[in-house]
């Protein structure tokens, strides 16, 4: 079987490349579907860095619909998800002599809740709900209704307009607000239960990250039954697990209990209750918002008090809401804010004891607790690579040429592990131990681009280095004409940067003028352009063609020394006899610093230079283990030359626009 599966996906593979007009024939896109295909068959666990240009959403997804099997593919972002169901697979139900079935599963979220506009709107969605009951209905929400009275799909992604978030909860629920199928007067027709139901029929689940791990949290539950998974960009799983693991304490969920509540509540309870639900709310969030950004235990001093009496306060309003038999109109309301009130005690509790290995801080801008695990390993082991085998794949998923360090956070081992089955609840688990390879892309990178390291520049820690590495910015910018991506580490020397940029001969666009997605596209659109913005956009932008000739990166993008959640981990590692240094810092900083490097050369024709202004890259030890996690590009420390190259890429582009 093992060799069957491999060289029938290799010879799909090539079959299906050769009914392309552009093919490119790729070695590493091979070797990676033939690691694949193992994999399934052999029901292990691979781990594959493909860089730029493999194509590896055909080299896991031609393996993954031949092996037989209902695979899961997982992606970090929206629209990964989207360029999958709408583009490759289509693409290959063309191309193969197969069946191909596939069906997308989002957070319960994403679709329209039916009981919310069934208990406003009637039974056909065409009626006007007791003014008691509800406010008054947005236009927004009237829209959202006639969408799904005249067939609408209920995937906010498909509605026809667009809407806020906060019109948009008016027609969806939280997963935390949601009572079940089984317990919902609309289960039946629920848009999310739809989905997870064609999805039991389908070869592929496409999902994302964040649900994919809030269904290990929930052990199992939300996702229909599979028998392999795909984890696509999977240098952020771990990101992704640690928030569906974790919870948030703040006044901003009571504020939403307080809301959904108020109605339901009999005349005589209703002020009382939700005024002290509210009162809660406003001292947790004064509370948070006076505090430091650091570690702390929630179950200490006023904290403790004031978690304590919001938990009081709900186990209160809980009591007084009504028991209501199926065909009162109410009932829904009801059942979706128990279930709320439950999440709420449940996840507060959490922060009054502490569990063995979870950690809590204090967010004061977003005036939460976050509580979460310090690591993710047992989870995602425990979850997950016991049941079935599962494939990790991203461009960047090694430190050092080594996938050790991602690979022991996401609960894998290079060795044998004694597991004892009684700890994981399965009679036979699989073995955590897993297979390695790297691919090269298909860039010629010694061709296309440099990567320069500003090595006259001071050390960032010296007090002038901010006004130099702006200077040095400017300089390569106005080289390139323009057409220059900077990411800085900070708000800072975003801020420092661009007031450097002043006066410059080409449009400047930072961060914070428009949405991120207006931003990238103006940056696209305009080919003399340079986009200056901070840690949001060193991943995930795709700007091939004359519009980026030069990345600029401030500094090696090490984490914040007081970040309270590496803190921890940091904590951890020494605690194991480990340096916190290689096992939290550095993988940390060279995914991301990969990642942003990364966005220059996305297809054949690219060229440009890759500028990070931290001469620590090349008088640091630890700055060949980047290195060799970086794109191959040629590597220089010589200023003109990065200046001349980018002169001559930019003497090429403005002849190609004459």
């Amino acid at each position: 079987m093992k060799h069957s599966l491999a060289a029938d996906s290799v010879a799909a593979l090539l079959d299906v490349l050769a009914s392309k007009d552009d093919a490119i024939e790729r070695a590493g896109q091979v070797e990676m579907v033939e690691a694949v295909a193992n994999a399934l068959a052999d029901r292990s666990h691979l781990v594959v860095e493909a860089g730029t240009g493999t194509g590896k959403s055909l080299a896991y997804l031609i393996p993954a619909l031949l092996s037989g099997n209902r695979v899961a593919v997982a992606t970090a972002t929206k629209s990964l998800q989207n360029q999958l169901a709408d583009v490759e697979l289509p693409f290959l139900v063309e191309h193969l002599a197969i069946p191909v079935t596939w069906s997308v599963v989002k957070g319960r979220q994403s679709y329209v809740c039916r009981a919310k506009l069934v208990e406003r709107y009637g039974p056909d969605l065409d009626g006007a709900a007791p003014q008691e009951l509800f406010e008054e209905a947005t236009p927004e929400l009237e829209a959202i209704c006639e969408w799904v009275r005249n067939g609408g799909s209920g995937d906010r992604d498909d509605l026809p307009r667009a809407v806020t978030d906060e019109q948009w909860r008016q027609a969806s629920v939280s997963g935390m607000e949601c009572p079940g199928k089984a317990n919902c007067a609309q289960g039946a027709a629920c848009f999310a239960e739809a989905a997870i139901d064609a999805a039991r029929e389908c070869q592929l689940i496409i999902t994302n990250h964040h649900l994919y791990a809030l269904h290990l949290a929930a052990e199992r539950r939300i996702l229909p039954d599979h028998d392999a998974v795909v984890f696509d960009e999977a240098h952020k799983l771990e990101a992704a697990s640690s928030a569906a693991f974790g919870v948030d304490i703040g006044g901003g969920r009571l504020t939403a209990y307080a809301n959904n509540i108020q109605r339901l509540l009999s005349p005589r309870d209703r002020e009382r209750l939700t005024a002290d639900i509210r009162s809660c709310a406003e001292r947790l969030s004064e509370l948070i918002g006076s505090l430091p950004e650091e570690r702390l235990d929630p179950s200490d001093g006023e904290m403790g008090d004031a978690i304590l009496g919001a938990m009081r306060a709900v186990s209160q309003a809980d009591r007084a809401l009504p028991k209501l038999g199926d065909d009162d109109p109410r009932s829904g309301a009801v059942a979706r804010v128990r279930n709320q009130g439950g999440h709420l005690q449940g996840d507060f509790g959490l922060g009054l004891d502490l569990p063995e290995g979870y950690v809590a801080w204090v967010e004061p801008q977003r005036r939460v607790v976050r509580v979460a695990p310090v690591a993710v390993d047992f989870p995602i082991a425990a979850g997950l690579l016991v049941h079935q085998p599962t494939i990790l794949t991203s461009a960047t998923m090694t430190t050092g040429g080594s996938f050790v360090p991602l690979a022991r956070r996401l609960g894998l081992s290079q060795q044998p592990v004694p597991d004892d089955p009684a700890a994981y609840d399965v009679p036979d688990p699989l073995p955590r131990t897993y297979n390695g390879l790297r691919v090269a892309g298909s860039f010629d990178y010694a061709r296309q681009g440099l990567l320069y390291v500003a090595a006259e520049l001071p050390d960032p820690r010296d007090e002038h280095w901010p006004e130099r590495a702006a200077a040095e910015a400017r300089l390569l910018a106005e080289a390139a004409g323009g057409r220059a991506l900077i990411l800085t580490t900070s708000f800072r020397m975003m801020e420092v940067i661009a007031a450097g940029l002043e006066g410059a001969p080409f449009e400047v666009l930072v961060q914070g003028e428009l949405s991120k997605r207006q931003l990238i596209a103006r940056f696209a659109a305009t080919e003399t352009s340079t986009l200056v913005a901070t840690m949001g956009y060193w991943e995930g932008i795709d700007v091939p063609g004359p519009s980026l000739s030069l990345v600029v990166i401030d500094r090696i993008p090490f984490p914040r020394p007081d970040d309270p959640l590496m803190q921890a981990r940091r904590d951890a590692a020494a605690g194991r006899g480990g340096s916190a240094f290689d096992e939290v810092d550095l993988p940390h900083a060279t995914v991301l610093l990969a990642q942003g490097a990364g966005r220059l050369v996305r297809n054949e024709n690219d060229r440009g230079v890759v500028a990070v202004l931290d001469r620590r890259l090349t008088v640091m030890r630890y700055g060949q283990r980047i290195f060799r996690s970086l794109p191959r590009l040629l590597r220089t420390s010589d200023r003109q030359r990065a200046v001349r190259f980018l002169e001559q890429v930019a003497a090429e582009r403005d002849g190609e626009t004459a």
